[in-house]
């Protein structure tokens, strides 16, 4: 999900297998119960795991329970959008309430769910990561993720980007099963169509070609490429340009449901829902159950964390089979010099080059309110200026601490009062925003300070922009994003969210011309869903190289060997209101490191009876798993424990006494190894690893070890946050911990 897409929505040849299955949605939008009867909506009939392996006899069964509620096969035939018969068995059809709730009654209907919408959560960001070419990097050991099909769930593709060039690609991998998919009024010729084009900028991100002399507007030129630039791509239409790219439950599960039959290894997911957060097996969540059928038949599924930060307990996209991803910041800036009158320079950053309009007046928003006996005007609100004395200046404003107000907006206020250009001071906050042909700068609380004072001395203020720089390696990055939704997880403590940071804070990729205002098809956005597609792509690679890891164990990789600091050697902070030191409900394992994914020495794998036991933990009904996983299922009280899911990760929300954690590791290192564990105890609390050293030979590739947690003190505290390390002296299997220890019952 990209973070305030409003604010762009102004603003090779295909792939060998760029191939479609776009997904019609005819009319999906939920009608009001307080419309009559009469009227339909759209409903989805999820009916659990498939009865039949053939589609066909799925589709008549669909076809006929219908066709008994609607009263014959031409109403059912009129009713039905979706039969969904790969992944999953079940139906999208338009129902009136009465209908819902009939069909809801019938055998083999697990739950009947009215559609809801789902919102839409580079040429530096991979050197960043240390993903170059050509070299002897990831890139090289993987192929470039030749013969890895990722499907991308989105607001679909250009595919007459550069981006998407099919110079070098390879056959087809002979698992594809796909095409592009025809529907009512939508033809093979639409199957090019990105209505909003956050589906190009992710997909491109995953995997686009090689394109020399990519930039925007000339910044950040340099070689742009996918992170698995061989990789075949799979493109989903979920997302429909109806209110700024709206994503419906039918839409999200008809793509799962399309993605599992046409054999991708990888599938990303770069949007979500909002807070509250339904169950895991809560048919409502439909990102959480396509994905869980998707892991299933051994497809990874990758998740955008949410751009609700820095706010805690924001995490979207929790279930535990996903990983799911932070954004961070990469080492590329864009500073631009405001230059006074009284040649006093001060810095702040735009994207906009637009900026040479030599010496101009310049004054404070405050000064030129339309009505000075209100607010209005300190942030620039539409009407609060008086475009008399704006007129031919470049305007300071301040934003709002309750942020009401953008730089965007502010902009088009005062372009319209007649003013040339915008500096808008605010509250931290990552990612930049073109205004277009209108120059704007950011800068921050303290700049915009400086600048008010320069103004209120100076008798004819008067200030220089000058065109923005592109700047590589002068910033400590990566900090974790400001917009960057945080843990832990309001659905279920036990399991540590988010997975893992990657680039995500002006990403630049490629983007439908007409919606650039450039010619060359590439633009900057920023957010969880350009983090994303970062580990979709690196999932890819790791997929490459090891064709049989589960996607638990891919998982594994990424969250054990990520990194905890920065280019200056300390820590990760994150970019909030306090700036501290990043933790685990930030970053997760921490911030990705493709090269040393590769080799993680041990994973932590999870089975499907696993995720099923913990959902016997944390108290869901036996009918209600087993409607979900089409197994036999019967969870017997007290004997199972939800810290026990074999997460690579570890967090105790509830700490009142001596509690036992046992993780299992497989070795895929050398076979003759000896693995030592490090603790990092949280503080206040003791910790005991039995055994302390786990021996791998040709014979034992797997063995179990437990964490004991003591609480030594005797109050009610927050979490505290500590580390176990397994090491052989060549890799470092790092699992993140978190702790909290509970002396009353909340």
């Amino acid at each position: 999900m990209d973070r305030k897409w409003r604010n762009w929505r102004f603003s090779r040849k295909t792939h060998l297998l760029v191939l479609f299955a776009l997904l019609l949605l005819q009319n999906c939008l939920v009608i009001s119960e307080t419309f009559a009867e009469t009227e339909t909506s759209v409903h989805i009939i999820y009916m659990g795991d498939k009865i039949y392996d053939d589609p066909k006899t799925t589709k008549r069964f669909h076809h006929k329970m219908l066709s008994s509620l609607v009263g014959s096969k031409e109403a059912a035939k009129n009713s039905i959008i979706y039969s969904y018969k790969h992944g999953f068995s079940g139906f999208a059809a338009k129902l009136t309430k009465s209908q819902a709730e009939e069909i809801a009654k019938y055998p083999g209907v697990v739950q009947v769910i009215p559609n809801r919408i789902h919102k839409l959560h580079t040429t530096r960001s991979w050197d960043f990561l240390g993903i170059s070419h050509p070299s002897k990097s990831v890139l090289t050991k993987s192929n470039l993720g030749e013969g890895v099909i990722i499907g991308v769930i989105d607001s679909g593709i250009w595919p007459e980007s550069k981006s998407f060039n099919d110079e070098a690609m390879g056959p087809i991998p002979s698992h594809w099963k796909g095409v592009c998919q025809e529907g009512e009024q939508f033809n093979s010729t639409s199957c090019t169509r990105d209505g909003t084009g956050h589906g190009t900028h992710t997909a491109s991100t995953a995997a686009g070609y090689f394109v020399e002399n990519a930039n925007y507007k000339g910044l950040a030129t340099g070689l742009a490429r996918g992170g698995a630039p061989l990789a075949h791509l799979a493109i989903y239409k979920a997302c429909w340009d109806l209110t700024e790219g709206d994503c419906s439950d039918a839409d999200i599960l008809k793509a799962f449901d399309m993605a599992i039959h046409d054999g991708v290894d990888v599938i990303s997911v770069s949007l979500g829902i909002s807070i509250p957060l339904f169950s895991f097996v809560d048919q409502r969540d439909s990102i959480a159950i396509g994905s869980l059928h998707a892991i299933s038949k051994w497809i990874t599924v990758v998740c955008s964390a949410g751009n609700d930060g820095p706010v805690s307990q924001t995490i979207t996209n929790t279930a535990p089979w996903l990983i799911t991803v932070a954004a961070s910041t990469i080492d590329r800036t864009f500073p631009t010099a405001i230059t006074f009158g009284n040649n006093k320079t001060v810095w702040g950053q735009s994207v906009d080059t637009v900026h040479n309009l030599g010496s101009i007046g310049l004054t404070y928003s405050e000064r030129i309110a339309m009505d000075p006996t209100d607010d209005l005007a300190k942030d620039c609100q539409p009407g609060s200026l008086n475009a008399t004395l704006v007129a031919g200046k470049i305007v300071l404003c301040f934003s709002k601490s309750d942020q009401q107000q953008d730089i965007v907006s502010a902009a088009i206020t005062v372009h319209e009062a007649g003013g040339v250009g915008l500096i808008y001071a605010q509250l931290h906050d990552n990612g930049l925003t073109p205004c277009g042909s209108f120059p704007c700068i950011k800068v921050d609380y303290e700049v915009g300070t400086q600048i008010l004072s320069y103004i209120r001395r100076a008798r004819f203020p008067t200030v220089y922009l000058s065109i923005p720089k592109t700047v590589i390696g002068k910033w400590i990055s990566p900090r974790v994003a400001s917009f960057s939704s945080r843990g832990p997880s309001t659905v279920s403590p036990y399991v540590l969210k988010p997975d893992i940071a990657a680039p995500g804070v002006d990403i630049l990729a490629a983007f439908p011309p007409e919606r650039t205002r450039q010619k060359n098809g590439f633009i900057f956005l920023s957010g969880t869903s350009m983090s994303c597609p970062h580990v979709a792509a690196i999932t890819a690679l790791i997929k490459s190289k090891h064709r049989t890891w589960s996607p638990a164990a891919i998982r594994s990789a990424l969250v054990t060997t990520a990194s905890q600091t920065g280019t200056d050697g300390e820590y990760i902070s994150e970019e909030g209101s306090t700036r501290k030191a990043a933790d685990p409900f930030d970053i997760g394992g921490g911030h990705v490191n493709p090269n040393k994914a590769m080799n993680p020495g041990l994973i932590y794998n999870i089975s499907t009876e696993d995720y099923i036991q913990f959902f016997c933990s944390i108290g869901y009904s036996s009918a209600s798993i087993s409607s979900v996983t089409k197994t036999t299922t019967n969870c017997k009280k007290g004997t199972y424990v939800p810290w026990n899911l074999n997460l690579p990760s570890i967090i105790v929300p509830n700490l009142k006494k001596t509690t036992k954690v046992t993780r299992t590791v497989t070795n895929v290192g050398h076979v003759d190894s000896i693995y030592k564990a490090q603790v990092k105890a949280p503080y206040g609390i003791k910790v005991i690893v039995e055994p302390e050293v786990l021996h791998f030979n040709s014979t034992t590739h797997t063995l179990s070890f437990d964490v004991i947690f003591q609480p030594n003190q005797e109050q009610h505290g927050d979490y505290k946050i500590g580390s176990l390390i397994w090491t052989d002296g060549k890799h470092i299997v790092r699992s993140p911990v978190a702790v909290r220890t509970m002396k009353f019952d909340l």
